[in-house]
């Protein structure tokens, strides 16, 4: 096998001068052209590799619990001095998702117990936040962390719309309408700060 690979480098000198002696055996010289070590060249380049400082475990959580605690110590000073801008909040209402804030007008397809001017509370809360920050439930918020209030200002039903259903022997015609309601939200407050326990006993699986 040495032998070929010395010829094969001949033949690629001058082609020529050795065409006749490589194609006595063309299974001899596939294989040579076909090892990969007949035209790898070993290279001197050695990469620049990035070099990486691994943290204890113990320093890690330290720093990220004290980062923690600063995050929410901003956030408590803004809650309890009122100095955070407006706030928003995403509520789940009849199997919906609604994006609020204070003002807003949302629209409900679906039947509702509350009847119209009754003032409600929407509990199931997902995210709350401002400009500054932004609280995520898991899935929910706290019912006594966060409050908002609305009002039932209309409820009625949408356009009739018909279904038609034909079969073999029959045709029919049905029309069918969907309720529909209107929700002011009138406010979104916090109720307390982030370190605040609630005053009432036996809510600590809320």
């Amino acid at each position: 096998m040495n032998y070929m690979r010395k010829l094969a480098l001949k033949y690629i000198k001058n082609p020529s001068k050795y065409a006749h002696v490589l194609l006595r055996s063309p299974a001899a010289v596939c294989s040579t052209f076909s090892n990969g070590n007949f035209y790898r060249k070993q290279s001197t380049y050695i990469p620049n590799s990035a070099q990486s400082v691994i943290l204890d475990d113990a320093q890690s959580e330290e720093e990220e619990e004290k980062i923690s605690k600063e995050v929410i110590s901003k956030i408590n000073d803004q809650i309890k001095n009122k100095t955070h801008s407006r706030l928003f909040a995403v509520i789940q209402l009849c199997d919906r998702k609604f994006k609020i804030t204070d003002e807003d007008i949302i629209a409900v397809g679906s039947f509702f117990r509350a009847s119209v001017g009754d003032r409600i509370r929407l509990e199931k809360v997902l995210a709350v936040g401002s400009t500054d920050f932004t609280l995520l439930g898991r899935p929910l918020l706290s019912k006594d962390l966060i409050r908002v209030d609305a009002t039932v200002i209309e409820k009625t039903y949408i356009v009739p719309r018909p279904l038609f259903r034909m079969g073999i022997h029959y045709q029919r015609l049905h029309w069918f309408r969907t309720p529909y309601v209107l929700i002011r939200i009138n406010s979104i407050n916090f109720v307390h700060s982030l370190d605040d326990l609630p005053s009432v006993e036996g809510l600590e699986d809320r």
